[in-house]
């Protein structure tokens, strides 16, 4: 039976990067997903046709059980959690309740349902893998609700493991670097006033420091099918530190 990937937010960025990575390559399939439909079919189409999409929301009850249903009776080799978002940009103080939830319904809701919706078609040998950001592990003032919700997420990645490992289904954990994507450009959008350290985000990209997506799709290929188990899920990875 023909396995397959998943991909979240495959219509741009890391996630368009890796399922065109992953097109034509390792025998998969491979199933990309977003709330847009043309950044969708533009993947599809830079794929040449090797890439089925689905037009979903990963936040919403029925948006998972859409891709759910599509991913009905097929095997699931990967499922790379990549769609995030950055917003609200500003201090905590700030912060709304709905702006705050629909944050969370994106970057912690999503992953977290969209695994359970996906788990009878996960068997031994299958891995997850979180796109993961030193935001998880280091405040920065204006972005209280992705840190908060990336610390979250690297919960879920350690508790999964611990739960799912007896049925040899292993979750990892990557830091893409700080990569040239449209997350990118709304970073440097911002302020100093809602974020301070917008300066290191514009030198960054002035010095042509950013990292492109292609390399860390091909970092993300080397992790999800070139380690073992225990190395893949025994450490959250960094490009910029851990060799592959």
């Amino acid at each position: 039976m023909e396995q397959w990937v998943v991909v979240t937010g495959g219509g741009s960025g890391i996630g368009r990067a890796v399922c065109l990575e992953k097109a034509g390559n390792y025998h998969l399939r491979v199933l990309s997903y977003g709330r847009r439909k043309a950044p969708l079919l533009e993947t599809g189409r830079l794929a040449g046709g090797a890439v089925d999409i689905c037009v979903a929301d990963v936040a919403t009850p029925d948006g998972r059980e859409k891709i759910a249903a599509q991913m009905q009776g097929k095997k699931i080799r990967f499922v790379v959690h990549n769609a995030a978002v950055l917003e609200p940009v500003k201090p905590l103080s700030k912060v709304s309740l709905k702006e705050w939830q629909t944050h969370f319904a994106i970057n912690v809701e999503g992953p977290l349902f969209l695994t359970q919706a996906l788990l009878m078609q996960l068997q031994a040998g299958s891995r997850i893998l979180h796109i993961s950001s030193g935001a998880a592990h280091h405040a920065y003032a204006g972005w209280g609700a992705y840190c908060s919700s990336k610390a979250a997420l690297h919960m879920l990645y350690r508790v999964w493991n611990l739960e799912l490992k007896d049925r040899g289904i292993r979750v990892g954990r990557v830091r893409a670097g700080v990569v040239d994507t449209p997350m990118q450009d709304r970073v440097r959008h911002a302020t100093p006033d809602t974020f301070p350290a917008l300066d290191k985000f514009l030198k960054l990209k002035e010095e042509g420091k950013l990292l492109d997506p292609q390399t860390v799709a091909r970092y993300i290929g080397r992790l999800l099918t070139a380690t073992d188990d225990e190395t893949f899920s025994g450490q959250e990875w960094d490009i910029r530190e851990h060799r592959l």
